[in-house]
């Protein structure tokens, strides 16, 4: 089976605001999280969403206790990887601190200007590195400094 990560990108954006979607991404992905460490982390960020649109608060936090293991096994399996430390950190982003359950902003956060910094994007390609970066300065976590790096590579690629 052939993988179309850049689909899999556009259903998982359009998941963020849709329940019937969010649902169908989450049966994709649940079939395909096997395939590599990136659809494993397609797969926990599928579960968070998943977590977003439940209603029942029991389930809200089983699916965002099981997605956040698994986006964790995934970077675990590829450390390195931009696009699987993006979406640890923009759902770790949005989880109510009182939740406990950001802990990993700062090293992903660290990760990725270390590898934007030195152009490890691997399969990014242009336009998600820059929707990326203007995640990144919409999120107010990263310094002045920090986004001068992210920026300034973005515009190179």
């Amino acid at each position: 089976m052939a993988l179309d990560i850049k689909k899999i990108r556009v259903e998982f954006y359009e998941a963020v605001d849709s329940k019937n979607v969010a649902e169908r991404f989450y049966a994709r992905m649940k079939k395909d999280q096997g395939l590599s460490p990136v659809c494993l982390a397609y797969y926990g960020s599928a579960q968070t969403l998943m977590a977003k649109h439940a209603w029942n608060p029991y389930n809200k936090l089983a699916y965002l206790k099981s997605g956040m293991i698994d986006l964790g096994r995934a970077v675990a399996l590829s450390p390195d990887n931009l696009e699987i430390r993006f979406l640890r950190f923009s759902i770790e982003h949005y989880i109510p601190a009182f939740l406990g359950m950001s802990k990993n902003l700062p090293d992903d956060k660290a990760k990725i200007v270390e590898l934007i910094g030195k152009q490890g994007y691997g399969a990014v390609d242009q336009r998600l590195l820059k929707d990326m970066v203007s995640f990144f300065g919409y999120s107010k976590r990263f310094t002045p400094q920090e986004l001068a790096i992210l920026r300034r590579a973005a515009q190179h690629e």
